[in-house]
């Protein structure tokens, strides 16, 4: 009984003793709060309380995306009228030629009259023409400088051998008007002027007495007696025409004219030439 009491006594003070422990840790560790509590004070009456100015700064960043399509729509109506229109195939224009040029030319020299073709027969011509053919205008000049060698007939070879003439001509020459594309490339033209005449061993017949004459002198058939062979010299005048076709800057002509002078009788011969003018 005494060991009963004993033992309830003893656990008693355990508890006690735990539980006072316990109260004191629980006393000792109570967590302390860091949050301060404003407090305010009552202001007495007349008593001047200052005012509290707090500075607040805002910092704020805006981000902005502007998306923008635009959409453009142009319409266009184009209307078109087709126009036929026919007409005649026409030939082709082939280019005129023209301005200066300068030419060769070789042909026949025909003697003419009793003067000239009494004791001369047909020799040979050739020119050097040079002049100006203007683009649109029919009226050109030209000058030719010419030499011609004669044949001697028969009854009188023993009073010359090489009858010549030199001739230097200046003319007008006149073109057909242009009327349609093929006479820019084809013309007929005439021409007339002037001649400078120098002529030697031409054995000339004067049909007022019936002489020959060789220069100044007089000689008759089947002798001779002092033939004159010397260059003697005559005015005159020429004129003649021909055609002319056009290739390229080269113009071919044909052409034939009577050149006339006199010196104690008429003198006269017709040279009748092919040749090429070049521009």
């Amino acid at each position: 009984m005494k060991l009963h009491i004993a033992s309830t006594v003893v656990l008693a003070t355990l508890v006690v003793a735990g539980t006072a422990s316990a109260q004191t840790d629980t006393t000792t560790r109570t967590p302390t709060s860091t949050r301060r509590i404003p407090i305010s004070k009552e202001s007495a009456p007349g008593e001047v309380v200052p005012m509290r100015v707090d500075t607040v700064t805002v910092y704020q960043h805006d981000t902005v995306t502007v998306y923008q399509h635009d959409t453009v729509t142009v319409t266009r109506v184009d209307t078109i009228t087709p126009t036929v229109t026919t007409t005649a195939a026409m030939p082709a224009i082939l280019r005129q030629i023209g301005g200066f040029y300068i030419g060769l030319d070789g042909g026949a020299a025909v003697p003419r009259g009793e003067g000239l073709n009494t004791a001369q027969s047909t020799g040979w011509h050739v020119d050097v023409p040079l002049g100006w053919d203007p683009i649109g205008s029919p009226i050109g000049v030209r000058f030719a400088a010419g030499y011609s060698h004669f044949d001697t007939k028969n009854p009188f070879e023993g009073f010359s051998t090489t009858p010549q003439i030199f001739n230097a001509d200046g003319d007008l020459k006149l073109r057909l008007p242009i009327t349609s594309p093929i006479t820019r490339r084809f013309q007929i033209y005439a021409l007339g002027g002037a001649t400078y005449n120098r002529f030697k061993n031409v054995v000339q017949f004067n049909n007022a007495n019936g002489m020959f004459l060789v220069g100044d002198s007089v000689v008759a058939p089947g002798g001779v007696t002092f033939a004159d062979n010397s260059w003697h010299n005559a005015w005159g005048w020429n004129a003649g025409g021909g055609v002319q076709f056009g290739f390229g800057r080269t113009n071919l002509f044909v052409e034939s004219r009577y050149i006339h002078f006199s010196r104690n009788g008429d003198l006269n011969q017709i040279p009748i030439v092919v040749g090429l003018n070049w521009y």
